[in-house]
């Protein structure tokens, strides 16, 4: 071990000049200090985290340290999504977001046998970052990897593991940037032509014609729409209004008007039923479909055919609710070019 990898822990006060009596654990290591609040006033308290800090630092499998501060993941990621749902609220999309991706930590950790947040070495955080790129989108994967470094800062900070994180400095491995699968027009009617009842005909619709995300279809009520707009309460919990168009208009006309909580039934809201029954529909078909097959390739198809039909970027921006122009034209960027070859060569 190099000098400055050396972690040297000891007791202070601080903000004493504001009445506080409260000790904290300083923590040293490659030049940088961090103070950690052990939350007691007693010195003999200060004390014997410094004993048990330090008998970490000479002796990592020590028992007693691990009984006292290690945690299990499985209960960790409980109680992480706990302040979650306390923050967001039980129903909100951020929520129901992390449960779904924290998923992806929990089954790499089951494969490889961890089961204490000490046993997540820095060389299980670099390779569970390779697998996650592997497995999923480039933007999926990055917010899977952005939650996990909260997740252990959390746990850190919680159940005060002394600076513990072995994701920090784990950065996203270099991909090439692909382009995203699309279905046109005339391949939407023919997934709709086969959808198993006019009910997932309509679920499937508010995707394709409002660029619905799925966990905002599964939302879509009757008192949803106002003034001819479709009100949606999206990621972040951030509040819009989307125009409903001729297109879903007619959908909603043929299925005889929206219920309240229609889409709320198990069938629909287990995503992986749903892209089963989408699959099927699409084989059903008759549609050659390159690439991944899912509920989100709505959304990018709503996208997608605004462009090829020319519509301003800016507006495809707003109808999909982008915080910033740049995500719309970086991930639709092969469909302008497109465009653009088809403008020049119009010059005789």
């Amino acid at each position: 071990m190099v000098m400055d990898e050396i972690v040297r822990y000891s007791i202070c006060k601080r903000n004493k000049c504001h009445g506080s009596q409260n000790w904290y654990g300083r923590i040293s290591a490659g030049g940088k200090i961090k103070y950690v609040s052990l939350k007691c006033s007693r010195k003999e308290d200060a004390v014997q985290w410094l004993s048990m800090m330090n008998a970490r630092r000479f002796s990592p499998d020590l028992d007693v340290w691990k009984e006292k501060n290690d945690k299990k993941i499985a209960s960790s990621i409980i109680q992480f999504l706990s302040s979650i749902e306390a923050s967001s609220g039980y129903n909100s999309s951020t929520y129901n977001s992390y449960c779904n991706r924290l998923k992806s930590l929990s089954e790499f950790c089951s494969v490889n046998n961890i089961e204490f947040i000490n046993q997540f070495s820095r060389e299980f955080a670099s390779k569970f970052s390779t697998s996650i790129f592997l497995k999923y989108s480039p933007k999926t994967s990055k917010e899977l990897l952005r939650l996990t470094k909260q997740f252990f800062r959390f746990c850190d900070d919680t159940y005060e593991m002394g600076g513990f994180d072995p994701m920090k400095n784990i950065s996203a491995p270099k991909q090439v940037k692909r382009a995203k699968d699309f279905w046109t027009p005339e391949e939407i009617d023919a997934i709709l032509d086969c959808a198993p009842d006019s009910e997932w005909r309509l679920f499937w619709s508010f995707m394709a014609f409002a660029g619905l995300r799925f966990h905002e279809a599964l939302s879509v009520s009757l008192c949803d729409i106002k003034d001819g707009k479709l009100e949606v309460i999206g990621k972040g919990d951030k509040q819009a209004f989307i125009p409903i168009n001729d297109r879903l208009k007619s959908e909603i006309e043929r299925f005889g008007g929206l219920r309240e909580d229609m889409f709320k039934r198990s069938s629909f809201v287990m995503g992986s039923n749903s892209c089963r029954i989408l699959k099927i529909a699409v084989e059903k078909s008759g549609i050659k479909s390159i690439g991944e097959v899912n509920n989100h390739r709505f959304r990018h198809s709503f996208a997608s055919n605004l462009i090829r039909a020319g519509v301003n970027p800016k507006a495809v921006q707003q109808l999909m609710r982008h915080n910033d122009i740049r995500i719309t034209l970086d991930t639709y960027s092969h469909l302008l070019q497109d465009d653009l070859s088809e403008a020049a060569n119009k010059i005789k």
